[in-house]
């Protein structure tokens, strides 16, 4: 079957080296706020998005970009890992020839051993007209001119790197950093492998008594089923939610994803039919 071939059949699992945790999601109300920041320019995107959260007094934050130009562009992609101590793993570096146009990426801003640490997938094109999607590496990334970026702060919970024993991966998973406040507007969360995005999505909602609601985020999928009957067969998948939306109750999911050949597709996800891969970090909001 080729990695971009139709999707029958039940849905695709994935067998980590690990033994699988009991709990398979981790979740934390929290509260949100919007903001627009103004990320500078001539510097790393890494040190763009944390000095802007740093005026604004934020330590934790769920961050859209769009039209966007950087001096210099590197992703990686999934990939097999050789080595075979994880199901999948990361590509060589790519490089965008530049000025790159950043077209729509979303990231997580948590923490790692105490330090800001930035998790951006996303869309792009090259000087050259190359279109591609990944995982960007926002330290060696450089804006090229100040960017707008849509900002959800977030308040008494923020996603902090932590060893994964089932995946091998050093993965967020959100902490609550103070007493829930009694106004809280949103629910940060992150899924373990081998669970339909849209169910374990819709699970959740219902445990913390959500029915309406915006679903941001991104993560990895084992291959992804669109609706409309097409995907990609790749055993590993990065995605972006483009827009992910609860009504009733129930999930409907648009994003983009890119397989270990670089073939990237969006589209609306096919309900029950799309397993989390490695991990999906998610926050439902207003």
């Amino acid at each position: 079957m080729s990695r971009d071939a139709h999707h029958t059949g039940a849905m695709r699992r994935i067998e980590h080296p690990g033994p699988p945790a009991r709990q398979r999601h981790r979740a934390v109300p929290c509260r949100v706020t919007p903001r627009r920041l103004v990320l500078r320019g001539g510097q790393t995107l890494h040190d763009a998005v944390v000095a802007a959260l740093e005026e604004s007094g934020a330590r934790a934050a769920w961050l859209e970009l769009a039209d966007a130009t950087l001096a210099a562009l590197r992703y990686v992609i999934p990939a097999d890992d050789k080595s075979g101590e994880h199901a999948a793993w990361y590509s060589a570096i790519h490089a965008l020839a530049p000025p790159a146009r950043l077209h729509r990426a979303g990231l997580h801003v948590g923490r790692r051993d105490g330090a800001p640490f930035l998790h951006c997938h996303g869309l792009w094109e090259g000087a050259d007209g190359t279109r591609a999607m990944g995982h960007l590496l926002p330290t060696e990334s450089w804006l090229a001119e100040d960017a707008e970026a849509t900002c959800l702060v977030l308040e008494d919970a923020l996603l902090e790197v932590t060893p994964d024993a089932e995946t091998r991966f050093s993965l967020f998973a959100p902490h609550r950093t103070g007493e829930p406040a009694p106004a809280s507007n949103a629910l940060l969360a992150t899924l373990r492998p081998n669970q339909d995005l849209g169910e374990a999505v819709e699970a959740l909602a219902e445990r913390y008594g959500l029915t309406e609601a915006r679903l941001s985020g991104l993560g990895s999928l084992v291959g992804t089923a669109f609706a409309d009957g097409s995907g990609l067969d790749s055993h590993a998948t990065e995605v972006l939610i483009l827009d992910g939306r609860l009504a009733g109750g129930r999930a409907d999911i648009e994003l983009a994803a890119v397989g270990i050949d670089g073939t990237h597709r969006r589209g609306r996800l096919a309900p029950g039919r799309n397993a989390v891969c490695v991990t999906a970090e998610l926050l439902l909001h207003p």
